[in-house]
């Protein structure tokens, strides 16, 4: 009885991928064997988000990138950002996202090391025991959009970006709820991942590359004490800016009922850093 449950729900899931991807015959010529088979042992980054009663989540984690802005450079390492929420239909062919109620609304990012800390060069005895260290932090302000079929990963984020130092206090960011930095990240010309149904049903799509340019990115407010700092960040992170920046990122996609062994990504942010920015501009 439990194997004819599991396998009901791996193949309705099969379909509901195979629809949304537009490529029924493919992924459900593959799902039909791999549900059948005995499952082994997969977890799913971010997939214990996801109540167990949903039909379809998603989990988008990110493999690489970088954001530039004039010069000024960030690199993202892999795990740095995960977009992980219970997926519900939108308008048309896109994608509403419905996430846990703890204030992420559906994504998580690490605090990024920033490559050369305060001044744009690292210092001895790590950045002066962290004095001069700089980590850059994504917040999104509301919940993500997928604009087209989930797959295509054509994604609207608004966020804020939380810069971390000694002295900066915390309150201290780029963008802000009311007028936060507009990420619309599309697929770029290169991008042609593959599909792929594991074990359990769930459909994973890799690499995804994603590109977005010349968004615009607010001055500095809070930093410091009454915001006596800002003009320091503004100069280190070249801001405000409108145009000149850029966010290029490889991803891997995963689609799957609730239920499914995964992380939660909550336990990995903890207050530790995320890609240790050992390339990158100088900032200069």
């Amino acid at each position: 009885m439990h194997n004819s449950r599991k396998n009901s729900r791996a193949r309705r899931l099969g379909v509901r991928a195979a629809v949304i991807a537009g490529t029924a015959g493919t992924v459900l010529a593959m799902a039909a064997p791999m549900a059948s088979a005995d499952p082994v042992a997969e977890s799913i980054p971010g997939a214990a988000v996801c109540p167990a009663t949903a039909e379809s989540c998603v989990s988008v984690v990110v493999n690489s990138g970088t954001f530039e802005n004039n010069g000024f450079n960030l690199p993202i390492g892999d795990g740095d950002m995960i977009i992980a929420a219970e997926a519900g239909s939108g308008e048309g062919v896109s994608t509403v996202l419905l996430p846990r109620d703890d204030g992420h609304f559906g994504v998580y990012a690490k605090p990024m090391t920033v490559p050369g800390g305060v001044l744009g060069i690292d210092l001895p005895f790590n950045n002066l025991f962290g004095l001069a260290a700089v980590t850059a932090e994504v917040q999104a302000v509301d919940v993500p959009v997928f604009n087209d079929l989930i797959t295509n990963m054509d994604i609207s984020l608004p966020v804020r970006m939380k810069i971390n130092n000694a002295f900066l206090g915390n309150n201290c960011y780029l963008g802000s709820e009311a007028a936060p930095v507009n990420f619309h990240l599309t697929p770029t010309a290169d991008s042609s991942p593959a599909f792929e149904v594991l074990p359990s049903g769930s459909l994973k799509v890799s690499p995804v590359k994603s590109a977005t340019t010349d968004f615009a990115i607010p001055a500095a407010s809070g930093c410091g004490p009454f915001g006596v700092l800002n003009p320091i960040v503004n100069w280190r992170a070249k801001t405000p800016a409108t145009s000149g920046t850029s966010l290029n990122t490889v991803s891997t996609a995963y689609l799957y009922p609730g239920g499914i062994d995964g992380s939660d990504p909550l336990d990995d942010l903890g207050g530790g850093t995320g890609s240790l920015g050992s390339s990158g501009s100088s900032g200069s």
